[in-house]
């Protein structure tokens, strides 16, 4: 009762600052859902890790704590599960006392685990701009409100993209109802110069917007295939069609150039700019495409100033391929100093999307399989092993964000793709209670100390 007591008397100071146009402080949530006297150490790991716990429980260490000073420690969610993201607090912290519901422990959960944020859909480009003229930023203001009131980074996510865009921006007629492959055979495709006008408004109107709130940016999303830049035959993609190469250096990746110098404009000098792709954790071919684009946007005075590792790795994982594409890409923190010394030390790699796929080998056409303990401590193995990697190149100043694709195994789209099924691919189960690899991601951190 002293405690609600308490919290009723904050949030009403709260209300009188803002009353007398004073911006109210940020609420310590991360604090406030979390036991303070837990030490975050390895013998109380192994205790604490013998028991049960749901995501959102008072008395489980927060993750992120673990990775403090060494990585950012983020998760996506979709607007939906943060409405109304005040309901997590107050509520009985006693170990006796009723358990908090699912949906509060999903909002609990984003508020104490983790110190950086994003959308999985809401500021997608088609979700913001569905029409000529039209914008709708709604739960786009609300996902910074929450990072204001919480004080956590925040990534947009993402402008350019072959899929999730406005149909009507590639059409010569932005009323027309064809499809664009219609739309490409009957020649009536945008040209260059109309594409160009309506994703550099777009990103003047979006960026422009929340510059002095969300200041990560995934610019571009998944421009390669496994045989360079994207296009229309292979990948539905018509931005290297329509913008084409424009500067008749023998690529047609021109739209990324353009993409890039409208966010910087729009954004400010301090906004850091990606590049996002999926499969170079493997794909050896994507991960020197990714390299030479980059390094040729560079060298051309494009700022661009990282790369983001989707990560939607399986349970097989090859951890030691995945550290050679990592070092390859790593490799162009030279070049971007070598191109911008007045920004020298800013380049960096981002785990942007990272989940687990668990059918693998003998299952991998299965559906709805009921994962067992022992599935369970491979998950956590791995991830441990990929934990424990990344942390290497957090040392190097390489690496500094480690985001999940989802906040627990009920909530993450590896349910439906590429079919229907239950998979088991995030850190809480679909009770949200949480899975060894909880626990075998935090040891990593304590661990990685002693190396």
């Amino acid at each position: 009762m002293k405690r609600l007591l308490s919290l009723l008397i904050a949030a009403a100071m709260l209300l009188s600052l803002s009353a007398c146009g004073k911006e109210p402080e940020p609420i310590d949530y991360r604090t406030e859902l979390t036991d303070q006297t837990l030490t975050y150490s390895l013998d109380e790991l192994e205790t604490l890790s013998q028991q049960e716990f749901h995501i959102g429980d008072y008395g489980l260490p927060a993750l992120y704590k673990y990775f403090e000073g060494k990585l950012d420690i983020g998760v996506a969610f979709t607007s939906n599960q943060m409405y109304d993201y005040e309901l997590a607090l107050p509520y009985d912290k006693k170990a006796e006392g009723p358990k908090i519901t699912v949906g509060d422990q999903v909002k609990a959960g984003i508020l104490k685990h983790y110190n950086t944020y994003v959308l999985g859909n809401e500021l997608k480009s088609d979700h913001c701009n569905p029409a000529e003229g039209v914008y709708n930023f709604d739960d786009a203001d609300k996902f910074v409100e929450l990072g204001r009131a919480t004080g956590s980074k925040l990534r947009g996510h993402t402008i350019v993209w072959h899929s999730q865009v406005p149909q009507w921006w590639f059409k010569a007629d932005p009323n027309d109802t064809a499809s664009l492959a219609d739309c490409r055979a009957n020649g009536t495709l945008a040209s260059a110069e109309q594409l160009t006008e309506r994703v550099t408004t777009y990103i003047k109107e979006v960026v422009g917007r929340y510059k002095d709130d969300i200041k990560i940016w995934d610019v571009c999303n998944e421009v390669l295939n496994a045989n360079g830049i994207r296009s229309f035959n292979d990948d539905q993609s018509v931005w290297a069609e329509i913008i084409g190469d424009q500067d008749g250096n023998g690529y047609a990746d021109d739209y990324v150039e353009i993409a890039f110098n409208a966010a910087r404009e729009a954004g400010g000098d301090d906004l850091v700019l990606m590049i996002n792709d999926f499969n170079m954790e493997w794909q050896e071919s994507k991960t020197n495409a990714m390299y030479d684009m980059v390094e040729r946007m560079l060298r051309k005075g494009v700022r661009i100033d990282g790369v983001g590792f989707q990560s939607h790795i399986s349970v097989d994982c090859n951890v030691a391929l995945y550290r050679k594409n990592l070092e390859k890409i790593a490799g162009l923190a030279e070049v971007y100093d070598e191109c911008f010394p007045e920004h020298k030390g800013n380049f960096r790699i981002q785990i942007t999307e990272l989940d687990m796929n668990m059918f693998v080998g003998a299952i991998a056409d299965e559906g709805f399989y009921t994962w067992s303990m022992e599935d369970y401590e491979r998950q956590a193995a791995k991830y441990y092993e990929l934990m424990d990697m990344f942390l290497d190149f957090a040392d190097e100043g390489v690496l500094d964000t480690v985001l999940f694709w989802g906040t627990d195994d009920e909530n993450s789209w590896l349910n439906t793709t590429p079919k229907l099924r239950r998979n088991a691919a995030l850190l809480a189960d679909r009770d949200m209670i949480i899975k060894p690899c909880f626990w075998s991601i935090a040891r990593a951190a304590l661990e990685h100390e002693t190396k």
